[in-house]
């Protein structure tokens, strides 16, 4: 029987070498670190990672010289925040440019407790777990994502007007993860988690994964437009609570939207 495709395995093997070796060659070119990035950058640049010796977290540019995060991010081992002990990176997966992290300075303002009361208490409730710190130098040359003051009935009643909730990390889930930012769109909203939980109300619960070193990311409504707003902050991975069907959640941005100013108000307690 003649054979119908006789060129199929020769093509095959050889695009299977090509493709081998542009994966090669993409991996070994090395990363070149820079000041400023050589072209324009996605809406998502401004997500970036939050790192310390000990761990990372997620963090959003909401300003030129502001991120966003949880406030338990802050928290290592001991009974106080470490504020100057990180470093931001936006942008970390962005093409073959790695852009140079910048410090974190000071904190502007924060839900949970900066030092323990005296009863030793360090963590605060889930509604007040934000956190938004000055970081050095600014970073000008991208887009800081737009802040909207929302509580959960005003996010509901947008997503019933057509909009989109999502949420974004820096999640480390293996081996070399952790270096990819992981966007979870279409994340459905639960609107009666104040019950479920035994939170206040405005706490954003929704069925979309979430995993340690997502904290700290922007939860997020896109509208049908496509302008994307920061509605709320990603705390951390909380479970199925009460076999409920739901994994994440986080304070809405009616905790915190107010709170983004110029003024310091604390500085490392190092």
């Amino acid at each position: 029987m003649p054979r119908l495709f006789p060129t199929y395995l020769p093509v095959t093997k050889t695009a299977c070498f090509l493709m081998l070796a542009a994966l090669v060659a993409a991996c070994t070119t090395p990363v070149r670190t820079v000041d400023k990035p050589s072209g324009p950058l996605p809406w998502s640049a401004a997500i970036g990672r939050l790192d310390a010796e000990d761990g990372s977290c997620s963090a959003t540019l909401v300003g030129p010289d502001v991120i966003l995060t949880a406030s338990h991010c802050l928290y290592g081992r001991g009974n106080e925040a470490r504020i100057t002990d990180f470093q931001f990176t936006p942008a970390l997966d962005v093409g073959r440019e790695r852009l140079k992290p910048v410090k974190v300075t000071a904190v502007i303002d924060m839900g949970w407790p900066i030092k323990s009361d005296a009863s030793g208490k360090l963590r605060g409730e889930p509604k007040d777990d934000w956190a938004a710190l000055r970081i050095s130098p600014a970073i000008t040359y991208l887009e800081p994502m737009k802040v909207e003051k929302l509580n959960v009935d005003g996010i509901d009643a947008r997503i019933k007007k057509g909009a989109k909730l999502s949420h974004a990390g820096y999640g480390v889930y293996g081996a070399f993860s952790g270096k990819r930012l992981q966007v979870r769109d279409n994340c459905h909203l639960v609107t009666d988690a104040d019950k479920m939980l035994k939170v206040t109300h405005d706490i954003i619960v929704n069925r979309c994964e979430v995993i340690p070193g997502d904290s700290g990311g922007p939860i997020m409504l896109t509208d049908p437009s496509g302008n994307r707003a920061i509605v709320g902050v990603v705390t951390n991975l909380w479970g199925d609570h009460g076999q409920k069907d739901f994994v994440s959640f986080g304070p809405a941005s009616i905790y915190f939207a107010d709170k983004l100013g110029s003024n310091t108000s604390a500085t490392s307690t190092q």
